[in-house]
């Protein structure tokens, strides 16, 4: 038997030092060949952080190519030692390699991909680059995984594999690339989350945030359920002597919608919840489209967050003015951020 205190961390919406609290890649969704330009959003107490002398300075990596499987890189190298500098620019502008799947002529001329590369090729292949940022004494990492797909329908290098490909609809329309949803305000309302919208708070209100987004940027689109079950990822050469056949039995097609999820920051006071769920967005924007989306289980979850200004011995901004972001994603590597500010009084 035996006993143990522990310490009582800070909620992860509360910014007490650098952070960086998103990357976000433009394009969210790439091929091989392709550039995507990727920002982060590096803040503090004070405010958003630049880079330079004053702010911050950023160091692009990767880990080595064989810290990978049939699915993506590893976040974490094998080897710390052996990560790969890629450049200290702000954006960082990363292209995605044109042999990332292999010789696709090869595959097509063939009429099959190598099997080490099908599940790559078919669920999209996780591409992993890593910033490590350093503010003063304080260094901080994060991540962005970008979501890499064919050049070219599935149909094109195999043809067994056409009906898997998800940018492809049963009526043989294309299902575009996924875009960065728009996010242009945040609303604070006092009392409810539908209260008049106001610009600074008291001590002993109730107040709540609003994101404001453009639902007209969500998109409908097509996933695959799979069962992995029996299959080591981790090992190309095993897969390689996987029979196609029994991948295909493993994968069905299936309809996704995008409902927006929102992770809050503050540098005072607290929110209710780190993060919120916008699933309204089933009745007021899917349903209108005729799209048959997943059914949402249990209460429905809504976008606002309860927003608590410090209190007791909690810290005030010198200054009187509370600092906060909101970070939007779409679920599939599409990512939005918005700075807001209001008064405490």
């Amino acid at each position: 038997m035996g006993g143990a205190c522990g310490t009582e961390f800070a909620p992860a919406s509360l910014i007490e030092n650098e952070r960086v609290i998103a990357v976000t890649a433009e394009p969210p969704e790439a091929v091989p060949g392709q550039p995507v330009t990727l920002t982060p959003l590096v803040v503090s107490q004070s405010g958003e952080m630049v880079e330079g002398a004053s702010g911050y300075r950023a160091t692009w990596w990767r880990c080595p190519d064989g810290d990978s499987d049939a699915l993506g890189d590893y976040a974490q190298c094998t080897d710390p030692s052996e990560r790969v500098e890629l450049s200290t620019s702000v954006p960082f502008v990363d292209t995605v390699p044109l042999d990332l799947f292999g010789d696709l002529q090869a595959a097509a001329a063939s009429g099959t991909l190598p099997s080490d590369k099908v599940l790559g090729a078919i669920l999209g292949y996780w591409r992993v680059v890593s910033v490590t940022v350093r503010a003063g004494e304080r260094s901080v990492e994060a991540l962005k995984r970008v979501p890499v797909f064919l050049p070219v329908a599935l149909g094109d290098v195999d043809e067994q594999l056409a009906e898997l490909d998800v940018h492809v609809k049963d009526d043989g329309t294309t299902v575009p690339p996924n875009t960065n949803p728009t996010l242009s305000a945040v609303a604070l309302h006092e009392g409810s989350a539908t209260g008049a919208t106001v610009t600074s708070v008291k001590t002993d209100g109730t107040y709540f945030l609003e994101p404001i987004y453009d639902e007209r940027t969500l998109e409908d689109y097509l996933s695959l359920k799979v069962d992995f079950a029996g299959l080591d990822l981790s090992d190309p050469e095993a897969l390689r002597d996987v029979p196609l056949e029994d991948l295909l039995t493993r994968f069905e097609k299936v309809q996704r919608c995008e409902i927006p999820t929102f992770s809050w920051f503050v540098t005072h006071g607290s929110v209710r919840r780190d993060t919120t769920i916008d699933e309204g967005v089933i009745d007021r924007v899917f349903d209108e489209r005729g799209v048959d989306c997943p059914e949402v289980e249990g209460e429905e979850r809504v976008a606002p967050v309860q927003y608590t200004p410090p209190v007791d011995d909690e810290p005030v901004p010198a200054d009187g003015v509370v600092r906060g972001w909101v970070v939007l994603r779409d679920g599939r590597g599409g990512t939005a951020t918005r700075a807001f500010s209001f008064r405490l009084e």
